[in-house]
């Protein structure tokens, strides 16, 4: 069996080399690095996380889609009703809430158990062997995360009792700090045993309960136990000489996407004007609760009618590919003590709560813009995807229009790009030239334009990664 993996985490591919030799497939290598990702990519996500999965099978010949992102809890009748803002110098700067109450219910767990069940062939046992250990024995901060807590070390992971001890050696060495989270071993141990349905009805729901209800935190034991995936919501679309398999909502991440293309493509030099429409129109007509699902698969259905994170990918010489994107917010600061789990703090994302914090979101699946993919063509299948918030969409678009135009995914990938934000200030790589704009250049391949990955398989295996997101890579 022959596998690749592109990942924005650096260690995603130190677990993929762990299991090389029991002749892995995708989706071993794809479980064994997202769990470990979630140990050490500390702040870019947790071991709570949420995350979008699009896969081909290529048994059956076909491409489906699994969301399992964030859940509101039913009711917020937890202790802290109150609303911890901090802000972050991260991006320029951000605005974020701290605390228990800002955890809402993770699928990312429910996503691993049906690719374990359905897909995997090495024992549970072997696939989680080296996140143990790697835990156990310690780990120095990868480069993302070092980026992001140089803005959010303080105020988000130093005010918690418990995670300022565990963190205690990164205070003042980012560079060489050892990180152990012998509790996080433990709880990984009880996975290997128990299998992944624990986090929602065994020992680590009930100790992850006890910690979030003595924070003041909102969700309960019945918000994990009735956690569900959402299977096959999903498009099927052809552009151009690519088709292009994506989540069709609730998650707006790939309906942003398709509609960034539209206007890349356009032979226009109001580009900029538009791209600033564009968000905006995301902002007012497709950030909020409901039966948001509908209208992003009509939404879709119109688009071409007329003329946020860790992104992992993985493929296999059986011509299957699977390509997931998950997060955990911003991170609350709140590490269980029982379970080395760091929270999630998706309540607290203020930019993707348009009804305000604690808003009536009646157990309603939170905003996601996440886009993992699939695309096929006359070479080959691939997968794409891309961590980086609202810059997700504009990312990926831009790889894809590059890749109609060149069919390299390197040069597509490693081509500078550009972002529009809601306010119509631009931000760009050097060495690209927007006409007649007033744009802030930053320097190239900078990790605020996301870190596009590419799995796929032509005549043979590829993998590429983003000089953005650390390039991780690997073919076995």
């Amino acid at each position: 069996m022959k596998v690749s993996l592109a990942s924005t985490s650096e260690y995603s591919k130190k677990a993929a080399e762990s299991i090389s030799d029991l002749s892995p497939n995708a989706a071993d290598v794809l479980i064994t690095s997202a769990i470990t990702s979630m140990v050490t990519d500390l702040g870019v996500v947790a071991p709570t996380s949420s995350g979008l999965l699009t896969y081909y099978d290529g048994g059956s010949d076909s491409s489906h889609t699994i969301d399992g992102y964030f859940v509101a809890p039913k009711n917020f009748n937890g202790e802290d009703k109150e609303q911890h803002k901090i802000t972050m110098t991260y991006g320029g700067y951000v605005e974020t809430c701290k605390g228990a109450n800002t955890f809402a219910v993770p699928g990312i767990y429910k996503i691993l158990q049906f690719l374990y069940e359905n897909y995997a062939t090495i024992p549970l046992k072997n696939l989680i062997e080296y996140p143990i250990k790697i835990s156990n024995e310690g780990f120095k901060l990868a480069q993302p995360t070092k980026d992001y807590f140089k803005h959010s070390l303080e105020p988000m992971f130093m005010w918690h009792e418990y995670s300022s001890k565990v963190l205690g050696e990164l205070k003042n060495n980012l560079d060489d700090g050892i990180v152990r989270l012998e509790k996080l071993s433990d709880t990984l141990i009880q996975f290997s045993n128990e299998g992944f349905q624990d986090f929602y009805y065994g020992d680590i729901a009930n100790s992850l309960i006890e910690t979030i209800k003595n924070e003041g935190g909102h969700v309960v034991k019945d918000d994990l136990e009735n956690y569900k995936i959402i299977k096959d919501s999903k498009f099927n679309l052809n552009y151009r000489d690519l088709n292009i398999v994506g989540h069709a909502g609730p998650s707006i991440g790939s309906l942003m996407v398709l509609k960034y293309l539209e206007v890349l493509n356009l032979n226009t030099d109001n580009k900029v004007k538009l791209l600033e429409d564009l968000y905006n129109n995301r902002k007012n007509n497709y950030e909020f609760f409901g039966d948001r699902a509908e209208y992003v698969k009509k939404e879709i259905k119109n688009i071409f009618s007329s003329p946020s994170t860790i992104h992992i990918g993985t493929s296999d010489n059986r011509n299957n590919h699977f390509s997931l994107t998950f997060s955990s917010g911003y991170g609350s600061g709140v590490l269980c003590k029982n379970t080395g789990m760091y929270l999630n703090n998706s309540l607290g994302e203020i930019e993707l709560n348009p009804q305000g914090f604690l808003g009536d979101t009646k157990g309603d699946r939170l905003i996601s813009n996440m886009s993992p993919i699939i695309v096929s063509n006359k070479s080959g299948i691939f997968t794409i995807g891309s961590p980086g918030a609202d810059r997700i969409s504009s990312a990926i678009a831009q790889v894809l229009s590059n890749y109609i135009s060149n069919k390299n995914w390197n040069q597509s990938i490693k081509m500078p790009r550009y972002h529009v934000n809601q306010d119509g200030n631009v931000r760009a790589e050097l060495g690209l030239h927007l006409n007649s704009v007033s744009a802030t250049y930053t320097e190239e391949f900078d990790m605020y334009f996301g870190g596009v990955c590419v799995t796929g398989l032509e005549d043979e295996l590829l993998a590429h990664g983003d000089p953005r997101r650390s390039n991780v890579h690997w073919i076995n």
